[in-house]
């Protein structure tokens, strides 16, 4: 035989008890400090933020820029075939590869104008790319990597890069 369990019925009360509006102050106090918190997140123009977006660049080992670039930039540089560089953003970034007019994220592999250009992640906020040309270049091979910052799009830069013989 099946026994039904029920809870006794209590009467609801047409007016709010005593302690209605002492949980009305807290809803009300912790909706301010969300607003507060919420309103303090956001927006990248302040370049001295907390983040550490910034490029660093090192080719054969050696640290190239002294000044990294910073977010909104960008750095121009001539590199020859058969070298590799490697960018550091110091933070978590989405590198992206122009070459030619095409964009490639993540690690590829690109031949163009007779350049062999191999992008590969390191980490995430590292990329290397190495270049190579089997015969010699009939002209210098532009490229470019543009890094976006993932804590925030708004965070982007830049370093073109020039691959000459």
């Amino acid at each position: 035989m099946w026994k039904r369990l029920t809870a006794p019925r209590q009467s609801q009360p047409d007016q709010p008890g005593r302690h209605a509006g002492a949980h009305r102050a807290r809803l009300v106090a912790a909706l301010a400090a969300a607003v507060l918190a919420l309103a303090a997140c956001g927006g990248g123009d302040d370049l001295g933020a907390p983040g550490n977006f910034n490029i660093g660049v090192t080719v054969g080992g050696q640290f190239v820029s002294r000044t990294p670039v910073l977010a909104g930039g960008s750095l121009d540089l001539a590199l020859r075939a058969g070298e590799t560089i490697v960018l550091d953003a110091g933070e978590p970034a989405v590198w992206t590869l122009l070459v030619g007019g095409s964009a490639v994220s993540g690690g590829a592999q690109v031949f163009f104008a007779g350049a062999n250009i191999t992008a590969t992640t390191l980490g995430p906020s590292t990329v290397a790319v190495d270049t190579r040309a089997d015969f010699r270049l009939r002209a210098p091979v532009p490229i470019a990597l543009v890094a976006t910052a993932t804590f925030d799009s708004v965070q982007v830069a830049t370093v073109n890069l020039l691959i000459t013989n």
